[in-house]
């Protein structure tokens, strides 16, 4: 067995991109896949929304790994089914080292190696920027996830990360590609986000994925280091990742 990987980027913070990666780990985790979420994003989010402490274990992964095994920076979430290998600041470190060294587009695909043969699913949640170790993370995944608010503001996001994409497949004989971009913090009842919504087909066509409704209840979830599987899996905003985990299960690659 060879874990899947994806991806979950956007050059632009602020658009969900922590929440969707936890809410699809649980998701994928109470479904019986087995699966480990690795945080590269320098704020450690991850670990606080699944109520856990912040570690330099991505640091110690990528930078440090012949001083043991990968698995010594695996925590349990205490959620059957899935693990976490949590960041923090260090994570803007490991980053300048890589480049500083060098390193190969392939670095956190070998750093995973062992690891992907012990789960069912592999998500990464990237940093909002471009640097170095998105890239890395990105080339390491079969698939990936480009969550954008619906705003006009998103678009730029959206656009260089397609380009990034194109990028390393051009450029860099990435075999993986693009799962879909996901709207998030979609409001129904106003103009806005209906016109940006129809923008985002109109440039994505059937690459543009079920929207992500906003709602209160997820910023509770944050705020208690619980995933809306815990808080209220009968609410709307359950029924719409239930939408995308069953679209990222079926086309499984």
């Amino acid at each position: 067995m060879t874990a899947k990987k994806a991806s979950i980027s956007n050059s632009k913070g602020g658009v969900g991109k922590t929440t969707t990666t936890t809410t699809l780990g649980h998701a994928l985790a109470l479904r019986g896949k087995r699966t480990l979420i690795v945080d590269f994003d320098p704020q450690g989010q991850c670990a606080t929304a699944l109520g856990l402490n912040p570690e330099p274990c991505v640091f110690n992964l990528l930078i440090s790994p012949a001083s043991g095994s990968s698995h010594r920076w695996v925590r349990e979430t205490g959620r059957e089914n899935l693990d976490l290998i949590p960041g923090d600041r260090s994570t803007a470190t490991a980053q300048i080292v890589l480049n500083a060294e060098n390193r190969p587009i392939s670095a956190v695909a070998e750093a995973l190696a062992s690891l992907s043969k012990e789960y069912d699913y592999i998500l990464f949640d990237t940093a909002p920027s471009a640097g170095g170790l998105q890239e890395r993370a990105i080339w390491a995944s079969n698939q990936v996830i480009i969550p954008a608010a619906t705003e006009f503001l998103s678009m730029d996001g959206i656009q260089q990360m397609a380009q990034l994409l194109a990028d390393l497949n051009n450029q860099r004989a990435w075999q993986g590609t693009l799962l879909g971009v996901l709207p998030t913090f979609y409001e129904t009842v106003t103009k806005h986000s209906k016109v940006a919504m129809l923008s985002l087909k109109g440039t994505f066509g059937e690459r543009l994925l079920p929207p992500i409704r906003r709602s209160t209840v997820l910023r509770e979830c944050a705020a208690e280091g619980l995933t809306i599987w815990e808080k209220d899996p009968d609410c709307s905003v359950a029924a719409d990742y239930t939408r995308l985990v069953n679209i990222l299960i079926k086309n499984r690659r």
